[in-house]
């Protein structure tokens, strides 16, 4: 049986990458998960390098991680990761695992350990057995942010555990590493101890739970646009999308309208949360301004809330909790939320300027 000396954080005989050629005998597809969708993706293993990750093996401890970036708050239910046990753990599989998730600076946010696992032979390198491993229901609930994420298996005071690395480098940085017992007390870049740049292999699976839904589009079917892009429908910033008035073709139709498009990741909402800031000219009547949400259901539009515009910035936020499901098309995650301003009885030329037009959707 093989033993690590203080120099023994790589598997013996991996202090070069492998060819492209035998890389490629290390990918498998990436199978679904039943329920839950992939939070991030940080590739698969390549074949290219690996680092000691692992507990009570002869190694007293060690951790890689890499970072990953959620743009909204999400729950982790599921990680993936591959790993190698080296002389394959006699036969005998670890004991648990842990589970990490460290701040965007490396200090300890979440850790678990001696977790149930499964694990599933891969192939093998060097003589070497290496697998892939799954934690499930972790229930790790995150806001939106960068984390460092990693997890090792737990042994019984033999052998060792590498975890297994590819050159996608998908973060924002390289993976990081520490072992007291390989004398790194201190977070380290893996290009300290292997000379390369690399990423650790893994997926994250869950929920995303609250989601701030931006624009992405928006048309203005009534009305002449005057200026304005999507971004300055993003938020509250004094930057607008401005229109002008069509001329009165009939009362009962509006003389401004616009649509905007979003897409959520959640595709099961408990709640919907819409807001809008606007503003219209000054004059001595101001347009009525209606605001509505597209059911993808009943396929029509529903007004959710009627008000006389004001000549300062207002805004607006409505809740939706009455089955807000039906406003997130199906399949796709699509949002669409329309604006309407009615003929206030001016004489003159008139319009409206919108600085904000968002949705925040929570499962």
């Amino acid at each position: 049986m093989s033993r690590p000396n203080r120099s023994g954080c790589l598997l013996r005989g991996w202090q070069r990458p492998c060819l492209a050629a035998v890389c490629a005998v290390f990918a498998w597809p990436l199978a679904p998960v039943s329920g839950q969708d992939v939070l991030w993706d940080n590739g698969q293993w390549d074949g290219s390098s690996n680092i000691s990750s692992e507990r009570n093996t002869v190694v007293t401890e060690s951790w890689a991680v890499d970072d990953v970036s959620f743009v909204s708050d999400v729950e982790i239910r599921r990680y993936r990761w591959t790993a190698i046990l080296l002389d394959g753990w006699g036969g005998s599989g670890p004991t648990g695992v842990d589970f990490v998730v460290l701040s965007s600076e490396l200090e300890k946010f979440v850790e678990l350990r001696d977790l149930t696992y499964t694990m599933e032979r891969i192939g093998e390198v060097f003589g070497n057995p290496y697998f892939r491993f799954e934690v499930d229901a972790l229930d790790v609930g995150l806001p939106a942010g960068r984390y460092y994420i990693g997890a090792r298996p737990v042994g019984r005071g033999q052998y060792q555990a590498f975890a297994c690395l590819n050159q996608g480098l998908l973060g924002n940085t390289e993976a990081y590493w520490r072992s007291p017992w390989f004398g790194f007390p201190d977070w380290v870049s893996v290009a300290q101890i292997i000379g390369v740049r690399r990423d650790i292999a893994f997926t994250v699976f869950g929920h995303v739970v609250r989601e701030e839904v931006r624009a992405e589009s928006f048309t203005v079917p009534l009305g002449r646009h005057l200026s304005g892009e999507v971004a300055d429908l993003h938020e509250s910033d004094d930057l607008y999308v401005t229109i002008r008035n069509r001329a009165l073709m009939a009362l009962t139709l509006p003389m401004i309208r616009m649509e905007v498009q979003g897409t959520t990741a959640v595709e099961t909402a408990s709640r919907i949360t819409v807001t809008v800031e606007t503003a219209a000219s000054n004059m001595p009547n101001q347009p009525l301004q209606r605001l509505a949400l597209f059911d993808y259901i009943a396929e029509r539009w529903i007004t959710i809330d009627e008000r006389a515009t004001t000549i300062i910035d207002t805004s607006i936020e409505v809740i939706i909790e009455d089955d807000p499901t039906r406003f997130i098309a199906p399949g796709t995650g699509q949002l669409k939320m329309r604006l309407d301003w009615f003929d206030p009885g001016a004489t003159t030329p008139w319009g409206v300027r919108i600085d904000q037009a968002t949705w925040v959707v929570e499962r």
